[in-house]
């Protein structure tokens, strides 16, 4: 049956004179901040760039210091060939104890958590029977 009326639709349409009501589309939504939006940021790209130009183009050049390397004399070995590296050592340098400080008394450490609040245990010490 749709395809019958289908096809009968279709052949009133190319007999006809009358011009069918056409679709009408919606017009897209301008908004109406739109151009002031573009011109301020238009602007704003603008003065970036001409910024980013001054600075690139000023003869205000500020000459970096290269860091001086600082040596970690306890563990530097100094210059070493390559082939050093593969000898084996009779005694070879152990750095496990190099700047160990020891503490004599927990009392030189100094009593900076004595204030400390203890958060999400119970304060008090529990006595089971």
């Amino acid at each position: 049956m749709g395809l019958v009326m289908g096809f009968i639709n279709r052949l009133k349409k190319a007999f006809s004179s009358k011009p069918e009501d056409e679709e009408v589309e919606d017009e897209e939504f301008q908004d109406p901040h739109q151009k002031k939006m573009t011109e301020a940021f238009v602007e704003r790209q603008q003065s970036v760039i001409d910024d980013a130009m001054n600075e690139l183009e000023s003869n205000d050049e500020t000459v970096k210091r290269e860091s001086e390397p600082t040596s970690a004399s306890d563990y530097d070995a100094g210059d070493v060939e390559m082939l050093d590296l593969f000898t084996q050592e009779e005694h070879p340098d152990d750095h496990s104890e190099v700047n160990v400080i020891e503490h004599l008394s927990v009392e030189e450490l100094g009593d900076h958590l004595e204030s400390a609040k203890i958060e999400g245990d119970i304060p008090e010490e529990i006595h089971f029977e």
